[in-house]
C-alpha cells in the first residue's frame, strides 16, 4: 500500500513538473480576468522578446480600400512557415458609407500605408521595441533631387477638398478616386505621365493627386523627372525628446487608433486632447479593444464590454501595462486565439494587428 501511494505521488510530481514546464515554455496564453471596478477582460498576453514570434500588420483583401473579416484577413495576411496565434482589430474605419478606408495610421513592413495624425499610435521596431505615443507624420517630396518642392496631406485616402493633395499607392485600390484631381503618375522613381481625373495607380509607382486649387503646382512636374516622398515623424506629446522622435525612424511595423490609455505609466485617457469629438468614444460605454505592453516587453491584446475609455485604462493598469491604447470598438471589436473567436466581430473590418510563431 505504502509502495503504491508513493508511485502514485511520485507520478503526480512527475505531470505537475511537465505541465509546468510546458506552460514555461510556451510564450503566449489567453484567459478571461474580472478587475476590481467589475468589468471582465478577454485577453491574450505574449512574449514578442520571444525570438519565434513576430508582428504582422493585415489588411482586408490586402489593400486598404476593403473590408473583410478578421478571420479572413489573418489568413491572407500569411508568413511562410509562420501560424497566426492571436490578432486583434486595429484602427478605425469608414464602415458605413460603402468606402471603407481607414482613418488612423498603419506602417507594415516599413511602408507607411495610411496617416491619421490624431489619438495615439502603437510602433513596432525592426528589433522588436514597443513605443505608443501621440505622432504627427508630414510628408514632403523632391524633384530631381530638390526637396521641398511639394507635400501631401496624407496618403492612400481620397479627400474632396479643393486644397487636397494626396499620394496613392498600388496598396490603396486600382485607382485614386479623386475625380477633380489632376494627376502625376511616378513609375520606377519618374514621372511617366500627367492626366485628370480618376486615374489608373500604378503597380511599379504612385500616384499624386491635385484637387482644383492646387493644380498649378503641376507644372513643377515635367515627364522624365526623378520624384519621390519622405515622411518625418515627430512625437506631439509634451516634453518629447529627439529619440521620442527619432524611434519612429526605425518602427516597421505601426496601427494607430487611440486615445491613448497609458503612457509611460500614466494614465491619460482624455479622448478630446487627442482630437476625438464623439462621445461613443470619449465618455460612453461600449464594446472595446485594446493593445498595450508592459516594461519587459510582453504585449497583451484584449476587449472588454461595455466599458469607458477611463474604465478601460483602469483595466490596463491593473494588468501592469506600461502604456496601453483604445482601438477600433462596437461592432468591429475582435479577438482571435489559435483560430477560433474569443470576441465575435459584429461587421468586417479595414485591418488588424496580427502576432505570429
Amino acid at each position: 500500500m505504502i509502495k503504491r501511494l508513493f508511485t502514485l505521488t511520485i507520478m503526480i510530481l512527475i505531470l505537475l513538473v511537465s505541465s509546468t514546464l510546458s506552460f514555461a515554455s510556451s510564450h503566449h496564453y489567453y484567459t478571461s480576468q474580472k478587475f476590481s471596478n467589475g468589468k471582465t477582460a478577454k485577453y491574450v498576453l505574449l512574449n514578442l522578446n520571444a525570438t519565434d514570434i513576430s508582428p504582422a500588420m493585415g489588411l482586408a483583401n490586402n489593400k486598404i480600400l476593403a473590408a473583410d473579416s478578421l478571420q479572413n484577413i489573418v489568413n491572407t495576411r500569411a508568413i511562410e512557415g509562420k501560424k497566426a496565434f492571436a490578432a486583434v482589430n486595429g484602427t478605425y474605419f469608414s464602415a458605413y458609407n460603402g468606402v471603407p478606408v481607414p482613418y488612423g495610421t498603419i506602417i507594415d513592413k516599413g511602408k507607411l500605408l495610411h496617416i491619421g495624425n490624431y489619438g495615439a499610435v502603437l510602433g513596432i521596431t525592426k528589433d522588436k521595441k514597443l513605443v505608443i505615443d501621440n505622432l504627427k507624420i508630414e510628408i514632403t517630396g523632391s524633384i530631381d533631387g530638390v526637396e521641398n518642392q511639394y507635400y501631401t496631406w496624407g496618403i492612400n485616402h481620397p479627400r474632396t477638398e479643393p486644397d487636397a493633395i494626396m499620394i496613392f499607392t498600388p496598396d490603396f485600390a486600382g485607382s485614386t478616386q479623386m475625380p477633380d484631381a489632376q494627376n502625376v503618375i511616378v513609375r520606377n522613381g519618374k514621372v511617366a505621365q500627367k492626366n485628370s481625373g480618376n486615374t489608373a495607380i500604378p503597380s511599379d509607382g504612385f500616384v499624386i493627386s491635385f484637387n482644383p486649387s492646387m493644380h498649378y503646382l503641376m507644372e513643377r512636374f515635367n515627364i522624365g523627372s526623378t520624384v519621390d516622398y519622405t515622411p518625418e515623424f515627430l512625437s506631439t506629446r509634451e516634453n518629447a525628446t529627439e529619440a521620442d522622435h527619432a524611434v519612429w525612424k526605425d518602427v516597421v511595423y505601426a496601427v494607430g487608433a487611440g486615445p491613448s490609455l497609458i503612457l509611460n505609466n500614466t494614465i491619460t485617457a482624455d479622448g478630446a486632447k487627442e482630437g476625438f469629438t464623439e462621445a461613443k468614444i470619449n465618455t460612453q460605454r461600449s464594446q472595446r479593444s485594446f493593445v498595450g505592453y508592459r516594461e519587459d516587453g510582453r504585449v497583451i491584446i484584449g476587449t472588454v464590454a461595455n466599458a469607458s475609455i477611463t474604465e478601460l485604462s483602469q483595466i490596463c493598469k491593473e494588468l501592469n501595462l506600461k502604456s496601453a491604447m483604445n482601438l477600433d470598438g462596437g461592432a468591429s471589436s475582435a479577438l482571435l486565439y489559435n483560430g477560433s473567436y474569443k470576441t465575435n466581430p459584429g461587421r468586417n473590418i479595414n485591418n488588424a494587428l496580427i502576432f505570429f510563431e
